[in-house]
């Protein structure tokens, strides 16, 4: 689900994931550090149209609105990225956590 939930928002990725009911969902969101959402490149503007769709979502956000419908987050990874930003992905599990992931996030 990498930056999906980016442009649907927590509640319509809410319901995809209960349509599905995967076992493990894992997705990236892009950590936006007082930088443009969409980073500079000649093709900016190709990029006009997603302003309307666009949602910010937090690690926190995430997590708690999966808990919302059963699943139990198991860990997350950071990767920073040259331009200031960060991709973070997000692991969670359906019903009981029985395994951990390495969790660069804490701190």
């Amino acid at each position: 689900a990498n930056l999906l939930v980016e442009y649907i928002g927590c509640g319509r990725f809410q319901q995809v994931v209960q349509q599905v009911e995967p076992k493990y969902v894992s997705c990236v969101i892009q950590v936006n550090t007082g930088v443009s959402w969409v980073s500079d490149s000649p093709y900016l503007h190709v990029f006009d149209g997603l302003k309307q769709v666009y949602h910010q979502i937090g690690a926190d956000m995430l997590r708690e609105s999966m808990s919302g419908i059963g699943y139990r987050y198991i860990g997350a990874l950071e990767y920073p990225l040259p331009n200031g930003k960060k991709l973070v992905r997000l692991d969670f599990k359906k019903g009981s956590m029985d395994m951990l992931l390495p969790d660069s996030t804490a701190g």
